[in-house]
């Protein structure tokens, strides 16, 4: 075979593929699903959207996805399923602010060609659940009332979404999400490793970002006091109310815990005491809050005592909801930044929200044709209803006691956490206290801090590639405008477990840090594909 001829034959191997796909495989046609063109996008990745019913409930409960091909051959035996929180929150919002092909351009309804796409790392699934979320349907009145219901139907779904795309079932699958999907992920792989659906899957890890997966407390209110003294340059916090907020890191106890946390290797299992603010038993309810007889707005030293020790809205030692109540109250008054956003400490009013841009251009009737969700309406990236319904609900057992450890233990799977330093809503001090109280593989806890850095362009670094990258000339490796030592922030990884705190970043981090994430998927999520 001459060269010309086997070049040839290389690539319909790869087109083939494609080819298959785009007119259908298994029993299903595919056709019907795919994205032939996208108003005001010039350059998309293959792909595949629609809605898909949920096997074994009423009709009119249907989930939304939207697939895209890998677009490098050497990744396409990942599928990377990406969930955003809320609950209730569209996981087009991941897909549009960082992690997918395209960003808004700026505070208009434009799209820009994402370079720093996770679909050049491997198939991605983005997935609208549960069933009302964004562009999925939902039977009236809303069946979904908690966190089994929420599992069951993810899992019955995706056994009919493979049926639809089979090619996918052996792929390396990569479970990934922010905030909620802390509970969601960890519950989904557990019922899918547990075999319950006879579907034979390969799943490899599971991300969790800024994610809600351990102790309420101890991951909102245990740390907050900390957080607020790590921050005070954005924050400007007086001397006088920092000084109550550290009155209650001793009186509720919080100060030992952190002390207990901040020793490598743990020595004991840390109790979090007082059960405060009750987020040992459910998460805070705003609009109950809001309505309270009592004071949601201290100012003074004294209604900042008062929020935390003494309110009728929030129960013992409150020191989450009182900063959060007093940071609100006190931006509104002040000449700079003059806004305060918990998920993003840096924000101020000049910020761009893409909720609403989302909002716009979802609701075109042009747009739904496209991704085969005809005559939506109304576009909504977050359903309020079903945030209302899953925080009243009894709360699921964080998956820090058990399920992350079995998943770890038992069925090897990779778990990886990281964190934003300017995320308020999930401080990473009380991620980094629930780590160390985590018992995996035979101990509790990193054995050593999570303080070695990593890089913009080198998420694990080795201490080899450290010495390189310090020692090579930045012209050689990329463009002297973005150094490739650039620290990124700090990490560590131990038994299957790793960390990483991203400087600069809130809630969504790859909003602020798109390239240090996308090295964060290609060098620690996928890296057993290609190392």
């Amino acid at each position: 075979m001459n060269l010309s001829a086997l070049f040839y034959f290389l690539h319909v191997l790869w087109v083939a593929p494609r080819f298959v796909l785009s007119r259908g495989i298994g029993s299903y046609n595919t056709s019907r699903f795919e994205v032939h063109t996208l108003p005001g996008v010039s350059d998309l990745p293959s792909s595949w959207a629609g809605r898909l019913p949920v096997p074994g409930t009423k009709p009119g409960n249907e989930i939304f996805f939207w697939l895209f091909q890998s677009e490098q051959p050497v990744y396409d035996d990942n599928l990377i399923i990406w969930f955003n929180g809320g609950p209730g929150c569209s996981s087009l919002i991941g897909l549009t602010t960082g992690n997918g092909p395209i960003s808004f351009d700026g505070n208009s309804t434009q799209f820009i060609r994402n370079p720093h796409s996770w679909t050049k790392l491997g198939n991605v699934l983005y997935v609208d659940q549960p069933v009302g979320t964004g562009f999925s349907t939902a039977s009236l009145p809303y069946p979904v009332q908690n966190n089994g219901r929420v599992t069951t139907d993810f899992t019955q779904w995706l056994r009919g979404f493979f049926e639809y795309f089979p090619h996918l079932q052996s792929k390396q699958i990569h479970l990934m999400g922010e905030s909620y999907a802390g509970i969601y992920i960890p519950y989904f792989a557990s019922e899918l490793l547990r075999g319950n659906n006879s579907l034979p899957l390969n799943v490899r890890s599971i991300s969790l970002g800024d994610g809600s997966w351990g102790n309420g407390a101890a991951m909102a209110t245990v740390g907050m006091g900390k957080y607020l003294r790590s921050q005070l340059d954005l924050l400007q916090i007086p001397d006088n109310i920092l000084s109550v907020f550290d009155e209650a890191d001793k009186t509720c106890g919080f100060n030992d815990v952190l002390a207990k946390s901040d020793i490598y290797p743990p020595q004991a299992k840390i109790h979090v005491p007082g059960n405060p603010e009750y987020f040992n038993l459910r998460r805070r309810d705003l609009t109950n809050a809001a309505n309270a007889a009592c004071d949601i707005s201290p100012t003074t030293p004294e209604q900042v005592r008062t929020s935390i020790f003494n309110s009728t809205c929030y129960g013992p030692c409150a020191a989450f909801s009182t900063a959060s109540d007093y940071l609100t109250a006190v931006s509104a008054n002040r000449t700079t930044r003059g806004c305060f956003d918990i998920y993003d400490i840096s924000h101020d009013c000049s910020t761009i929200s893409e909720l609403p841009l989302m909002a716009e251009y979802f609701s075109r009737k042009d747009v739904q044709t496209a991704l085969h969700v005809e005559n939506s309406g109304l576009y909504s990236a977050c359903n309020s209803t079903i945030l209302a319904t899953l925080l009243s609900a009894t709360s699921p057992v964080p998956p820090e006691y058990f399920i992350l450890p079995s998943l770890i233990t038992k069925h090897k799977i990779s778990l990886h956490i990281y964190s934003g330093e300017w995320d308020m809503l999930i401080n990473h001090f009380g991620a980094e206290l629930s780590l160390q109280n985590m018992t995996w593989r035979g101990a509790q806890g990193f054995a050593q801090k999570p303080k070695k850095p990593f890089f913009a362009d080198n998420a694990a670094p080795s201490a080899t590639k450290k010495l390189l990258l310090e020692h090579t000339p930045v012209a050689t490796t990329l463009s002297t405008a973005t150094p490739t030592a650039a620290v990124a922030g700090t990490w560590a990884m131990e038994r299957g477990v790793s960390y990483h705190l991203f400087r600069g970043a809130g809630h969504s981090v790859f909003v602020n840090k798109p390239r240090e994430m996308f090295s964060f998927v290609r060098d620690v999520v996928v890296a057993a594909r290609t190392h």
